[in-house]
């Protein structure tokens, strides 16, 4: 197999959370810049690092997913958008969610605001059991005010949980017209640009 083959075929297989926890005991860390405007570059950057090509898949790793952040701020989980019919039609629970699965093995991997490296920490359903406990009780409850913001014809505002874990609230960007798009479903306004589900800054600085 030539050069390109091979790094392509290197490129668009995944890595698996084990494999990743072993390649980061050597990583430099140092190399992968301080994100802008685009909070998902430097984990972008640290993907390809690891030979995982970007992509619209849910998860980076065949069984899990990497999250980069700056200790401080909050984590961006997945968007809103695409998790509506499950929210609203097929009334999913938590562990079978994209929000769930997103989250179910995760390795967080923090940094300073200065882009300094902190350290990285997996945590999954196995061995943090009370954590998802608390997450599927702040996806309930934002679930329930989506639904209800949704039979009421109500815009969607932020919503945070009782556990003060999980949050939803506005991320977008404008489209090449220069203007917001909307939120809608079934053909209910929900808000006048794009949301995401997010995990609150608090959760970053405990973990590590």
């Amino acid at each position: 197999m030539g050069t390109i083959s091979t790094l392509i075929f290197f490129i668009v297989n995944k890595l698996t959370v084990s494999q990743v926890e072993t390649k980061f005991h050597d990583f430099d860390f140092t190399k992968f810049q301080k994100p802008g405007r685009n909070k998902g570059e430097r984990g972008q950057l640290i993907e390809l690092a690891l030979g995982i090509a970007n992509s619209s898949q849910l998860n980076d790793l065949i069984d899990g997913e990497i999250k980069s952040y700056t200790i401080g701020e909050t984590i961006a989980v997945t968007q809103l958008k695409h998790c509506l019919e499950e929210i609203i039609e097929q009334k999913v629970e938590f562990d079978e969610s994209k929000v769930g699965k997103k989250l179910e093995r995760t390795i967080y991997v923090g940094f300073t605001r200065k882009n300094e490296y902190v350290g990285n920490i997996t945590i999954n359903t196995k061995t943090n059991t009370e954590h998802y406990k608390r997450l599927a009780e702040d996806y309930g409850y934002i679930c329930s005010q989506i639904k209800l913001a949704y039979s009421e014809g109500r815009e969607l505002n932020t919503i945070t949980g009782p556990n003060q874990l999980l949050q939803i609230r506005t991320k977008a960007s404008k489209n090449r017209n220069g203007q917001y798009t909307p939120i809608c479903y079934n053909g209910v306004y929900l808000k006048n640009k794009g949301m995401a589900f997010y995990l609150l800054a608090n959760f970053g600085k405990t973990i590590l």
